[in-house]
């Protein structure tokens, strides 16, 4: 036994440990295996994060990519409402889900998307507690499209809609109005207020595939803090 824990113990006669600058080539070809297996795993993640699919509306008059990890929802499952489209994230850390939701509908004579937005508005304070119109401000869709952004907040409860019991959640919500071949928009992007900045990058796809971005004029608000509650306003809810 002495034996055999001496061979184990003792550094063999016939593998020399290596020179100095043996040793330092091979601490560094280790270092950079190392590193290029976590930029290779870095890349792989970013790509499952950024990895999409995309929805057609209104036999592809539009088309609208939204996060290949989320799960397209029917209207049955998630609202008595006609939204054209749903998506939703399961893997959401709050108890309300994250989601997306894309309505469309013919303009009306003589509407404008001013009006539509504060119909809009009126329309979702008499379905969700709490609702209240943070901001808007014009945008443009689509390489030129006139878009109004409104963003808004309400309060949800989720756990007791499943027959649980919890805490209300305080949702934030983005609406993208625009009219496209006579046909009004509205995309809404919507997630629970604290985890809002975590669904950055998921509400990136669907606003990139628009191509949302600031008039080309540089005059973008059209309205901030209208602390509108849905109470009868005149058009704009200012």
């Amino acid at each position: 036994m002495t034996i055999w824990m001496d061979r184990l113990i003792k550094p063999s006669p016939t593998n020399e440990p290596p020179a100095p600058d043996a040793q330092f080539r091979n601490d560094l070809a280790v270092a950079v295996t190392v590193l290029f297996a976590l930029f290779l795993a870095l890349g792989i993640r970013s790509q499952v994060y950024s990895a999409s699919k995309f929805a057609a509306l209104n036999q592809d008059a539009l088309r609208i990519a939204y996060p290949e990890r989320w799960v397209q929802r029917s209207a049955s499952e998630t609202g008595p409402d006609d939204a054209g489209f749903r998506a939703v994230n399961l893997g959401s850390p709050s108890t309300y889900d994250s989601r997306i939701e894309v309505t469309s509908r013919p303009l009306s004579p003589d509407e404008t998307l001013e009006l539509a937005r504060f119909e809009r508005g009126l329309k979702l304070s008499g379905e969700v507690s709490g609702y209240r119109e943070l901001e808007a401000a014009e945008m443009q869709v689509l390489n030129g499209l006139p878009a109004i952004v409104a963003v808004y907040g309400f309060v949800a409860d989720p756990t007791r809609d499943a027959g649980a019991t919890g805490l209300p959640v305080v949702v934030e919500g983005q609406d993208i109005l625009f009219v496209q071949d006579g046909m009004l928009y509205m995309v809404s992007l919507r997630a629970d207020a604290a985890e809002w900045e975590a669904n950055a990058r998921d509400f990136a796809i669907v606003t990139d595939s628009l191509r949302l971005q600031a008039p080309r004029t540089g005059t973008t608000a059209v309205s901030t803090s209208s602390g509108f509650t849905g109470d009868a306003q005149p058009e704009g809810g200012n």
